[in-house]
């Protein structure tokens, strides 16, 4: 009979032995709650875990964390922190002098969406666009801002050049031979070209030209200009007119004309490096590029400028980024 009695008192009194660990990890196993699911819940390893819920308390660090995991555990399942840590307090009793630690909320949580934040937030957004657009701007007026005397250094080894182009044409004068109406033949000669005297018969001008006068021999050598005045000739018919030397023909192969319609600015270079146009060309400028292609081109304002290669339209789009065209061009890989 006390012996009944003594196992019933030793069974009431266990409950108030038993340690908040292993009250929390019947609690656990009570709501099917995996150990390493709380671990990581709590940010503790399972080796941590497992020494708390057996109040194995030497193998965890001093009071004050042990204190800490315990009230973090409690709000875990959502049990009473107080009667925890009291339970802790009384196994533990070199605990109870050490401060309580306790965790207060801040009563103003700056968040993402406060008034603040986002005003800070939208204004570094702004900010941001708005040095994008100043610089970007700033990088297309500054080679039209470029100063004068740039222009002046940069167009005048261009100018010279075209002059002298257009001089060697001038110079290089060649007979124009025109067929009227009735079928006579005029032939125009400059006044530096003379006629010899009758050469040999193998010296004499081709048979295909003789088939482009239409047959009208006699009349093939009515009259000769030289600036402006024809001067008559009627050479007998066995007479002929020595041939001068072969002058190349100007070809136009592979010609890169530029028109600009706008203000643009423009850095062109050939292969051979001769040749360089850089500079700011206004409405209304047409350039004839020299030198040896492919020709490397950097176009500001890419939508006033017209490129034609042997009369066709070259194509801009392809290579504009925001009005700002960077290419290579071969006008002989065009002509293909």
């Amino acid at each position: 009979m006390n012996t009944t009695a003594s196992e019933t008192d030793t069974d009431r009194q266990a409950p108030s032995t038993e340690g908040p660990g292993r009250r929390l990890r019947a609690l656990r196993e009570s709501m099917d709650l995996e150990l390493s699911r709380v671990a990581v819940l709590l940010h503790l390893s399972e080796e941590k875990l497992v020494a708390l819920e057996a109040d194995d308390y030497g193998k965890l660090p001093g009071p004050v964390f042990v204190q800490g995991y315990l009230r973090n555990y409690a709000r875990l399942l959502e049990v009473p922190v107080e009667p925890v840590l009291k339970a802790y307090r009384a196994a533990s009793p070199e605990s109870a002098v050490m401060p309580e630690l306790r965790i207060t909320q801040v009563s103003h949580e700056v968040r993402s969406g406060h008034a603040l934040v986002r005003l800070v937030t939208w204004g570094i957004v702004v900010g941001l666009i708005l040095l994008s657009v100043v610089w970007w701007r700033g990088y297309l007026r500054w080679p039209m801002q470029a100063p004068q005397t740039l222009e002046s250094e940069t167009a005048a080894p261009t100018e010279p050049s075209e002059r002298e182009g257009e001089e060697n044409d001038t110079d290089q004068k060649f007979p124009v031979v025109e067929v009227n109406e009735d079928g006579a033949v005029t032939l125009a000669l400059p006044q530096d070209v003379s006629l010899e005297p009758p050469a040999p018969a193998s010296e004499s001008i081709p048979e295909a030209a003789d088939t482009a006068a239409g047959g009208s021999e006699p009349d093939a050598g009515r009259a000769v200009a030289g600036d402006g005045s024809a001067e008559q000739i009627n050479p007998p018919a066995s007479a002929t007119v020595t041939a001068q030397p072969t002058v190349p023909a100007v070809t136009t192969s592979g010609q890169v004309v530029l028109e600009f319609i706008g203000t643009s600015w423009t850095k062109i270079e050939d292969a051979g490096g001769s040749f360089r146009l850089e500079g700011s060309n206004s409405a209304g400028t047409r350039r004839v590029l020299q030198g040896v292609p492919p020709y490397r081109m950097v176009l500001g304002n890419a939508s006033a400028v017209r490129i034609t290669v042997n009369g066709r339209e070259f194509d801009l789009t392809p290579y504009s980024r925001g009005n700002v065209a960077r290419f290579s061009l071969d006008p002989e890989s065009l002509s293909r």
